[in-house]
């Protein structure tokens, strides 16, 4: 890839105090108990994209806002923004610091949210930190050293706790155009992604690029082998996308659930580039062999499309097949341990592949290390 995330640290979201993940290539999976801050990982850097573009093209809705009602299906930020913070410790910033890593220059992008801070409506919660040294103009407005700067060049001074209106954007751009055009596009694909928001506002591109061929060669190689087309098909409600069999046609939400999610994850993974793409949990619903088809379609676009991936499972199978797949493919794999302690401050421990190895061949699970 031209432009990636090389480390990240989060402080203040969720269950998170504080986390720092280094040296991050081209695949990157994470593992790890229950509430050891894995999701939170995508959504941090989902949220930071909210900055690029606030509006979740898929899901038609605010990026801000989905992070809030994803998990319980119900909150808006207005009255449930308060659950992102570290222990309702609502007085303290969220912070997410990205390092990225580039044949140009590195460059760190640091966003912030203050609990104090009301977006317009249009706008995301998400500031981006500047200083004097990047933007020398900041002292012009009431002698600040650093301001946080909205995606519409309206300022929070951090120190008065006030807003105002800045022509300051362009300023930004001028030293993180790449980066910001990397998270504007960024990808989070999860269980809460539905048919109709499929149909509505994906597939409509995959038949203008005839990318629906590669869907079908991919759904043909492990879930339908006699699929002959997908199409729209009439029905009640208007029409719904479906699988041509030789005998009949099977609407999407009529295939099994490995069939229905492979599809759901795949269909953005083709539409996306030169981005990060956010894959919750992929082995959800998969037969190891479902498993290894989806996970060898993803890298083969991630490698085609230059996208950066951050996975979260809970799957042996996928460590073991990314590993062959990504060596395979000449890509960069990177599995990460983490571990969160009762102080919300997490450790995270790279596991090398000879180091995976070894712990498989004297029978120790690496998903198990909070134990060992």
């Amino acid at each position: 890839m031209s432009k990636l995330i090389e480390s990240i640290t989060i402080k203040n979201l969720r269950g998170i105090k504080q986390c720092t993940v280094n040296n991050l290539t081209d695949i990157n999976i994470f593992i790890g108990k229950n509430g050891a801050g894995k999701s939170t990982i995508l959504e941090a850097i989902y949220l930071a994209s909210s900055w690029a573009e606030p509006e979740d093209q898929i899901r038609d809705m605010p990026k801000h806002e989905y992070v809030i009602s994803r998990r319980g299906g119900r909150g808006k930020w207005t009255t449930y923004k308060h659950t992102l913070w570290f222990n309702k410790k609502t007085d303290e910033e969220i912070e997410i610091n990205f390092n990225f890593k580039s044949q140009n220059k590195p460059n760190e992008l640091i966003f912030k949210l203050p609990y104090m801070y009301n977006p317009s409506k249009v706008d995301s919660p998400v500031l981006i930190e500047v200083s004097r040294q990047r933007i020398p103009e900041i002292a012009e407005y009431h002698h600040a050293r650093k301001l946080y700067l909205s995606s519409t060049g309206d300022a929070w001074n951090p120190k008065t706790k006030t807003s105002y209106k800045t022509s300051l954007k362009e300023k930004v751009l001028s030293f993180a155009a790449e980066e910001i055009t990397y998270l504007e596009n960024a990808v989070l694909l999860d269980n809460r992604f539905t048919v109709s928001q499929l149909e509505q506002k994906v597939w409509g591109k995959i038949f203008d690029k005839r990318l629906d061929k590669e869907i079908l060669e991919f759904i043909r190689e492990e879930y339908e082998p006699t699929a002959e087309n997908i199409l729209y098909k009439p029905s009640g409600e208007g029409f719904v996308l479906a699988f041509a069999l030789p005998q009949t046609t099977v609407e999407i939400d009529s295939l099994g659930d490995g069939a229905r999610m492979a599809i759901l994850y795949a269909s953005p993974l083709l539409l996306a580039s030169d981005t990060a793409v956010l894959i919750e949990d992929p082995e959800a619903h998969q037969h190891p062999g479902g498993l290894a088809t989806f996970t060898r379609f993803a890298f083969k676009t991630a490698k085609k499309q230059r996208l950066q991936l951050f996975i979260t499972t809970h799957s042996i199978e996928l460590l073991n097949i990314a590993k062959e797949i990504s060596k395979e493919l000449g890509l960069g794999l990177r599995i990460y341990y983490m571990e969160r302690g009762k102080d919300g401050y997490v450790d995270v421990r790279a596991i090398e592949e000879p180091d995976l190895e070894t712990l498989q061949k004297i029978g120790l699970d690496p998903r198990m290390l909070h134990i060992l």
